[in-house]
């Protein structure tokens, strides 16, 4: 493991806190699929966007499959450390809303809900509490939290708290 501990805006790590708290994963798990999905995507520019903004530390494990991807963006972006290159990073996830965040975390499952909408096919679902097989009749942004929901037979599933089956 490859630790890190990099100076960040307090919101961010409120961001993390509530999405850790919301997807039902780990810090470490969050912060990976952040380096690995947002390392293509910062602008180096949020930090001066953010001068109002308290910091404090964020402190992860890269894991063993990120560290090269790590090394070949710090490698390809030398004008930034490595503390910049993952605040920039983060900030580049932190900044987009729930939704847009949830998108880029779980790419393929949105896509396949997403397909399986537009092809009106029938989906299994586990939603922790049952197993459903049914058609998405909706995916939308719930105006409450912001963040991705589904519905079939009229219940309506957060995206991030269910499991497709098939």
């Amino acid at each position: 493991l490859m630790k890190k501990k990099v100076l960040v805006p307090v919101f961010l790590l409120e961001i993390l806190e509530k999405d850790c708290s919301f997807f039902k994963i780990s810090k470490d798990n969050l912060c990976n699929q952040i380096l690995l999905k947002f390392s293509l995507r910062f602008s180096l520019k949020y930090q001066e966007d953010m001068l109002f903004e308290e910091n404090d530390y964020l402190q992860f494990n890269i894991h063993k499959d990120n560290q090269r991807l790590f090394s070949e963006l710090s490698r390809r972006v030398k004008e930034l450390s490595d503390s910049d290159l993952l605040r920039e990073v983060f900030l580049a996830y932190a900044i987009l809303p729930p939704f847009l965040r949830e998108t880029h975390l779980f790419k393929e499952k949105v896509n396949f809900l997403h397909s399986s909408y537009k092809d009106q096919k029938v989906i299994k679902i586990d939603s922790l509490s049952e197993i459903i097989e049914g058609k998405v009749e909706k995916i939308f942004r719930c105006p409450n939290t912001d963040y991705l929901k589904i519905m079939i037979h009229k219940k309506e599933f957060y995206v991030s708290q269910i499991r497709v089956i098939s």
